[in-house]
């Protein structure tokens, strides 16, 4: 399965174990214009992706119909997140998300 890979995960999340209860979420990101242009819904997937992604040494599957049941939401847009950057692709492919 195709993973894509938060960006900058190491950086920001450097908790020493696997799997914990809470992520940090930087003040920082109301200062990240591509953040903030992205709409509300997407905001709150994006915490939604960085949430799951916690379990997972910060990698999620590229499956949105997975994602979607998984999170408890509907609407979720990987290629968006790709596209601004917050996700990527650490094998450079260029395939396209499992959709629905």
């Amino acid at each position: 399965m195709k993973l894509l890979a938060v960006k900058d995960w190491n950086q920001f999340q450097h908790y020493g174990k696997r799997n914990p209860p809470w992520i940090k979420l930087h003040r920082a990101t109301l200062d990240d214009y591509a953040f903030c242009a992205l709409s509300d819904a997407a905001k709150g997937h994006l915490i939604l992706l960085w949430l799951y992604a916690s379990q997972c040494d910060g990698k999620i599957p590229y499956d949105v119909p997975f994602l979607e049941r998984k999170l408890s939401c509907t609407g979720i847009d990987l290629d968006l997140y790709v596209e601004k950057g917050f996700l990527i692709d650490p094998h450079g492919s260029s395939d396209k998300p499992v959709r629905g």
